[in-house]
């Protein structure tokens, strides 16, 4: 059964594309048929991707009007054997105002009735979207089976997840979705650090078990991974797959299937 999974937070750069396409990378790897949806106008997701396999990612048909369409299914482009990819260029930010005739509560279903018909081609459909309250966020959400709540360890990553968090459950209610939230990643935690140290036990206060207990550590190699893509060639390559893995298997049996 095809599960589906968003990690977000609305505060830009605490790390979501990137733990996004990790695990998009890990699970092709693992031989998971995997789609990644790149919803941010921005496209780090799909330059990373593009990157890592040395391969162009151009669709017959863009993203933003596949999504206009309600027809994705031209609009994704095969990577690997196991690993496909829908990416995302600027024309998307255009999307926004394209459905502003569409009602305020349906604007916010189009991504979940467009992946119905083509869900169950995949293991798992990975979505990633840009760090701001959207149409995009919202349907993310409401097409996602599960959420993680990426959290850098800084106070302003903190009060923004709190706020993430709160508006998820209140658009979850509205909307009589069934979303949950499967995890409170810590990501670039500096070892024996103050803020650190104090950040992570606030948020262990507040969230209790869904916290992750596998934190991403502070590793220079994961810049690397985002300027020059994915590589498993030397020690520092392989110390850093190895974090995300673990990152990786606490979800998969967050979810149940691992």
């Amino acid at each position: 059964m095809t599960k589906t999974l968003l990690h977000f937070n609305f505060k830009g750069g605490v790390g979501k594309t990137t733990v996004s396409v990790m695990d998009t990378f890990l699970l092709d790897r693992m031989g998971k048929k995997t789609l990644l949806i790149d919803l941010d106008p921005q496209a780090n997701a799909t330059e990373i991707i593009s990157t890592t396999f040395n391969k162009q990612i151009e669709p017959v048909v863009s993203l933003y009007q596949g999504l206009l369409n309600g027809d994705i299914s031209n609009s994704i482009v095969k990577v690997t054997d196991n690993l496909d990819v829908a990416p995302a260029e600027w024309s998307l930010s255009l999307f926004p105002s394209q459905v502003e005739k569409v009602s305020a509560f349906n604007r916010n279903l189009i991504l979940r009735q467009i992946l119905e018909p083509i869900k169950d081609k995949y293991d798992y459909i990975i979505l990633d979207v840009p760090p701001t309250l959207s149409v995009f966020t919202n349907n993310a959400m409401l097409a996602s089976d599960y959420v993680f709540l990426v959290l850098q360890t800084q106070r302003q990553a903190y009060t923004s997840i709190l706020k993430t968090a709160k508006y998820m459950y209140q658009l979850r209610e509205d909307y009589k979705a069934k979303f949950e939230l499967a995890g409170v990643l810590l990501y670039l935690v500096k070892r024996s650090a103050k803020t650190d140290t104090e950040i992570s036990k606030s948020a262990k206060q507040e969230f209790g078990d869904i916290v992750m207990t596998n934190p991403v550590w502070q590793q220079e190699r994961v810049k690397v991974f985002g300027d020059e893509g994915i590589k498993d060639t030397g020690y520092w390559d392989k110390k850093a797959l190895n974090m995300y893995n673990l990152t990786l298997h606490e979800e998969l049996h967050r979810i149940g299937d691992d």
